[in-house]
């Protein structure tokens, strides 16, 4: 590439890379020539415990506590590499053993590990309990990244970012309620030229469930007329689709199931692809199943060739539409999505870690390190620990206790615990959990992930998006599949801007999905490209995909991007194959499997309901916990 031509780009700029310089003794050997790249042969597990990135891989954090966790850090791909290669098989000799004994260790403090804790600690408020977890900052993928551009301060999320509001009715998951975080929220109105836009509270439902509230340009590259907005009321003529083609998309939209689908339905569309479905069994082109591979990647993982037509009807997708599902109240996202959530849950356990009791001291006040771990709290939070090792000390039926192994600042350590719930996901309890029964490592089969990349970009000013008309797009081909800007919550009386002059967040959620190869065989691909990719290569194609789509606005790459901030989630998604939710042969579902805990350690995690999501997550740390304080205490 010229530099010309990388100066229009903005890659010359240096904001994206001036909050947050990364810099790790990880980086100093065995890495290939060029940007950041990984070495194709530390993919594979039996290389020596080896993993290694450029030093630019990661790239900037932005500012405030979150600026040193976004994504998967280089730390924890190390230590999980170690993890996978066989590294922890055997405890070495100068593993140090803290002495700490607690009544439970939580592996993971994602919504699974902090509910579990949670609840723990309600039922049994005089319990010690303990969380590893293996981030610099607890949530799981419920964080958030925060930019301050021109003096003001945007923010998007990492990954989890909405949610709906439940009624209030006292049970224990009625977590509004318990935490005391609001049902009633407002949110910013566009103002000055944007006057009147539609603009999207997250970022999900402009991609099809709602996408006729919103202003959602579809973008066709290269077409007469590029931009087509309300394509499916007003605009489907208008698209270069083919005829045939637009008759096919317009009749999958007036598909409805009738009534509400029995076991037998259910188990019918669990036996077949989405894919199937769609091409066999309603006799849509290839066309219309490619155009739907990406909105379900984002919500699940892969397209439709690889997960089951069960999804479909549970996601009201196309083909499978329920007409009461168009009176459902649009999802809420909180600043920085989930991550407020999550904060709520570590303010109930460590009340100290965070100061002031509103709602805004809550979701935006600084976070007091030091009172996570503190000695004497009945829940502590260890942050940067990944666990390694976990076993029951003795046979798993007679077993009075559960060691524990974790890294540390590259030490190993141990501690006891009474009770141990796995909060993580079957990539990792497979590897971890050194005495899992047979039975346990066969229901895993059946368990494949996939990556996604969340890009967040902070602009100068969106005053190309109000020329265009548009809050999101859509399009094919290219870096991603959509991209959205949200209006911002209205807290303690103030707001971020919501003005096409002032600073916000264009969020893009990319799904890295591999149609026509195995369901497994994309995961293990797309990771392979998230991980080889550089901060670089993946901001060249961020600014590059931009121009194309926005230039006709007044885009302009070098001066109205102020910084971009990538999280990359190696195994975001769980994706649900066929016979996954009901079982294959007679066989039981495997998740119903890997539910019953087994001697003192109870695994809970979101992907065991098939979709990663928050209430669900924390409903499996709840169910986990409870299974073991009904045994054991």
């Amino acid at each position: 590439m010229s530099l010309r031509y990388d100066k229009e780009l903005g890659l010359d700029r240096q904001i994206t890379r001036r909050d947050f310089v990364y810099c790790s003794s990880l980086f100093v050997s065995s890495m290939l020539a060029g940007c950041g790249k990984v070495d194709p042969q530390a993919l594979s597990p039996q290389r020596a415990h080896r993993f290694n990135v450029g030093s630019d891989w990661y790239g900037p954090g932005g500012v405030g506590d979150y600026a040193s966790s976004h994504g998967n850090t280089p730390e924890l791909l190390q230590t999980a590499h170690e993890i996978r290669a066989g590294k922890f098989d055997m405890r070495p000799g100068d593993a140090t053993d803290t002495g700490e004994e607690f009544d439970l260790v939580v592996v993971g403090g994602g919504f699974s590990g902090l509910s579990a804790a949670y609840h723990f600690h309600r039922l049994n408020p005089s319990g010690r309990a303990l969380i590893l977890d293996n981030h610099p900052i607890f949530g799981g993928e419920a964080k958030r990244n925060d930019f301050e551009v021109n003096g003001v301060h945007v923010s998007g999320p990492q990954g989890s970012n909405d949610t709906s509001i439940p009624e209030a009715t006292g049970e224990p998951d009625d977590y509004f309620t318990a935490l005391n975080i609001p049902r009633d929220f407002q949110y910013a109105e566009p103002g000055g030229s944007a006057a009147g836009m539609r603009i999207a509270l997250d970022n999900y439902e402009h991609m099809h469930w709602y996408e006729d509230h919103f202003d959602v340009g579809h973008f066709f590259r290269g077409a007469q007329q590029p931009w087509v907005k309300d394509v499916w009321k007003t605009g489907l003529a208008s698209t270069p689709w083919p005829r045939d083609l637009q008759r096919a998309f317009a009749r999958a939209r007036t598909v409805e199931v009738d009534g509400e689908a029995d076991e037998d339905k259910l188990r019918w569309l669990d036996s077949m692809t989405m894919k199937a479905y769609y091409e066999d069994e309603l006799g849509l082109p290839p066309e219309v199943t490619s155009y739907y591979d990406p909105i379900m990647a984002s919500i699940i993982g892969l397209g439709c060739d690889a997960i089951s037509a069960y999804w479909g009807l549970h996601f009201a997708m196309p083909g499978f539409a329920r007409p009461e599902r168009n009176d459902e109240p649009l999802l809420k996202s909180l600043p920085g999505g989930n991550a407020g959530i999550a904060r709520h849950f570590v303010k109930s356990l460590a009340p100290g870690a965070i100061s002031g009791s509103s709602f805004e001291d809550v979701l935006f006040g600084k976070i007091a390190f030091s009172e996570l771990d503190r000695d004497g709290n009945p829940v502590r939070i260890r942050l940067n620990s990944t666990a390694v090792r976990v076993e029951h000390d003795g046979a798993p039926g007679d077993a009075q206790r559960v060691v524990v192994d974790f890294v540390q600042d590259g030490r190993q350590l141990s501690l006891k615990a009474k009770t141990v719930v796995m909060a993580s996901g079957g990539w990792v309890n497979r590897h971890v959990v050194k005495d899992l029964p047979h039975e346990y490592h066969s229901a895993y089969e059946a368990f494949a992930h996939s990556p996604v990349l969340v890009a967040n970009v902070a602009l100068t000013n969106w005053r190309f998006l109000e020329r265009l008309g548009v809050s999101a797009a859509l399009w094919s081909g290219g870096f991603g599949f959509t991209c959205n800007i949200r209006r911002p919550m209205i807290v303690g009386g103030r707001s971020q801007p919501l003005h096409p002059d002032e600073p916000i967040v264009l969020t893009f959620y990319v799904p890295i999905y591999k149609p026509g190869l195995p369901r497994r065989e994309q995961g293990v691909v797309g990771r392979a490209e998230l991980l080889g990719t550089s901060f670089e290569g993946y901001e060249r194609q961020i600014r590059e995909q931009m121009t194309a789509m926005f230039s006709d606005g007044g885009f302009d790459p070098a001066s109205d991007i102020a910084g971009i901030i990538l999280n990359r989630w190696g195994h975001a998604y769980v994706n649900p194959g066929l016979g996954f939710m009901f079982g294959t042969k007679g066989t039981p579902a495997p998740s119903d499997v890997i539910r019953q805990p087994f001697g003192r350690i109870a695994i809970g995690h979101s992907e065991l309901r098939g979709h990663q999501y928050w209430t669900g997550a924390a409903g499996e740390g709840r169910r986990a916990v409870e299974a073991l304080l009904d045994e054991y205490f």
